[in-house]
C-alpha cells in the first residue's frame, strides 16, 4: 500500500522546490496538496482494520491531514485495487506530518502492515485548480485522468461546465480539477473529478451529451486528451 512513503519521505523536501516552479496565473483555489498512493491487495478488510486502528493512536490524531481510503471499483486495465489520499492544506503541513510518522511506533506498524497485505503501483502529488462541493458527502467519483496542453482554457471551460451541471442538478456532489506536480507522465497532465453521494446519482450524471456537455467537448477537443476514466468509491475516512 503506502509503505514505500518510508522512502519518499526524504525526498519531498526537495519535490516541493520544484512545485513553485510550475505556478502561473491559473495557480491553485488554495495551497492545499493531495497524495494519491495506488496498490492492490487479496486483504482489504486487513487494510481497513491497520487504518482503523491507526486513526485512533495519538499519532493519527495529532497531524494535521486527512485521510481517506477509495476502492478502485472500474479502472479499465489497471491492475491497483484501492487508492490512498493523504491530504494536507499546506506543504508545510505534509512535510511535518510525515516528519512526524517517521518518529511514531503505530505509523511504523501500519507501514509494516501494508508491505504484508498490499503492492503499490503508483504515487502522485496533485495540487487543485478548481474545486466546488463538498467532498465530506460524496460516497462515489468520476475520474478523468488526462494531458491537458493548454490549462488556462481547460480550467475555464470545465469551471463553466460543472457550474452549468451543479445548477441543473446533474452533478450533485463535489467536482474538481488537479494539476500533477509529482510523478507526471507523458500522457497524464491534470486529474478531474465529479462526485456523488450514491450510485445512481453518478450513473445518471456520467456526462450526458445535453448542449453544456457538446460544447464542453468542442471547446477541449484540441487541448485535452482522456487517457483513463476510473470509477471508484469511498471506502472510508481515517
Amino acid at each position: 500500500m503506502i509503505h514505500k512513503l518510508n522512502i519518499l519521505v526524504f525526498a519531498i523536501a526537495a519535490a516541493f522546490l520544484s512545485i513553485g516552479a510550475q505556478a502561473d496565473d491559473h495557480a491553485a483555489s488554495s495551497e492545499g496538496i493531495t497524495g494519491i498512493f495506488s496498490f492492490s491487495t487479496n486483504n482489504p478488510a486487513g487494510v481497513v482494520a491497520s487504518l482503523s486502528e491507526f486513526a485512533e493512536t495519538d499519532c493519527r490524531k495529532k497531524a494535521p491531514v486527512n485521510i481517506r481510503l477509495m476502492a478502485d471499483n472500474w479502472n479499465g486495465t489497471e491492475s491497483n485495487t484501492h487508492s490512498v489520499l493523504m491530504t494536507f492544506a499546506s506543504a508545510e503541513d505534509m512535510l511535518s506530518t510525515f516528519a512526524s510518522f517517521q518518529q511514531c511506533e503505530p505509523w511504523q506498524k501500519l507501514m509494516a502492515s501494508s508491505s504484508a497485505n498490499s503492492t503499490p503501483h503508483s504515487e502522485y502529488l496533485v495540487r487543485p485548480l478548481v474545486a466546488g462541493g463538498d467532498t465530506t458527502k460524496d460516497a462515489m467519483y468520476m475520474i478523468w485522468q488526462m494531458r491537458v496542453e493548454n490549462e488556462p482554457a481547460y480550467v475555464e471551460a470545465w469551471t463553466q461546465l460543472m457550474e452549468s451541471r451543479v445548477e441543473t442538478g446533474d452533478v450533485t456532489g463535489a467536482y474538481g480539477l488537479w494539476r500533477v506536480v509529482g510523478g507526471a507522465e507523458s500522457d497524464y497532465t491534470h486529474l478531474a473529478y465529479a462526485g456523488a453521494p450514491n450510485p445512481l446519482d453518478i450513473l445518471s450524471s456520467s456526462l450526458q451529451p445535453t448542449e453544456a456537455v457538446q460544447k464542453f467537448y468542442m471547446e477541449v477537443g484540441a487541448i485535452r486528451t482522456v487517457t483513463r476514466q476510473v470509477m471508484n468509491t469511498v471506502v472510508g475516512d481515517f
